[in-house]
């Protein structure tokens, strides 16, 4: 409520001021542009998705997707590969639809290779419209969950706390997510980026809410992922927290792809540990 009157109270000062002044800004020319995503995983076959970018002031109703008309934003005529440990593999257009997953995708590659933390992986993109693009990454180490445990309040709704050490002689980057699932729905409590900066001696402890009944399974996870992977996090949350702010201005989303400005994305290598348990009645 408090929130609420402050606005109030800085909207009736802007309108009762007598802004009679036009103001004009100048939009740039909006050229068509490309966003590359790709995260890869050991255990994980390769994917990666390539659309095409829209105007800024262009409508896109994410209610309303579905594989048809999401096809009207991939990028289909995409020629490139990949290089894993400088053993090259070319790039398919293949789309797929994975629903259970909610992991669509439209560029792979033929051979099944066994993805390894420490392979080094290069990208290279040539767009129909004349850009070239290149990136590069690597898959980090795996760092197990030490441990989950659950606590009971008396009504026998569990929390949890999560258990997790580090190498406190280097600075590690995470990606922290709580998930409840049940019979009916999925839920993601948590889900946020973090560093080892703030860690006791590399011990790191994490907790839940008393959100989690009976049969629910609760599922901790953490993925140990790349700078580059950190700052596009950031980035992408900036920007959507500054375009819901009626006084913010479009952030810049990272980038780790090179080569043109009318391509952006991430291409990383990430590395996940989880631990589910059951809530008992």
């Amino acid at each position: 409520m408090k929130k609420l009157f402050l606005f109030i109270i800085i909207t009736h000062f802007f309108f009762s001021c007598n802004l009679e002044k036009e103001i004009e800004i100048e939009i740039p020319e909006f050229e068509q542009g490309y966003v590359v995503e790709s995260y890869i995983q050991p255990a994980h076959e390769f994917a990666m998705l390539i659309t095409k970018s829209s105007n800024f002031f262009e409508t896109f109703d994410s209610n309303n997707l579905s594989l048809e008309n999401f096809r009207e934003i991939l990028s289909d005529n995409v020629s490139g590969n990949i290089k894993i440990n400088n053993q090259r593999y070319p790039l398919y257009n293949e789309l797929k639809f994975i629903p259970s997953k909610e992991l669509i995708y439209n560029y792979t590659i033929r051979e099944k290779v066994q993805f390894q933390e420490g392979d080094i992986i290069e990208l290279e993109l040539d767009f129909p419209t004349g850009e070239s693009v290149f990136s590069s990454t690597i898959i980090p180490q795996r760092v197990d969950i030490d441990s989950v445990e659950l606590i009971y309040n008396d009504e026998g709704v569990a929390r949890e706390l999560t258990y997790i050490s580090t190498d406190s002689t280097i600075t590690q980057y995470f990606r922290r997510q709580v998930v409840k699932n049940n019979t009916d729905s999925s839920f993601v409590f948590q889900d946020f980026t973090l560093d080892n900066k703030t860690s006791d001696n590399g011990k790191l402890v994490f907790g839940s809410g008393y959100d989690y009944y009976p049969n629910d399974t609760l599922i901790s996870r953490f993925y140990h992922i790349n700078k580059e992977y950190f700052d596009f996090l950031n980035s992408v949350n900036g920007s959507v927290s500054a375009n819901t702010n009626p006084f913010g201005q479009p952030g810049r989303i990272y980038s780790n792809i090179t080569g043109s400005s009318k391509v952006i994305g991430i291409f990383t290598g990430i590395n996940r540990s989880e631990i589910e348990k059951i809530i008992e009645e």
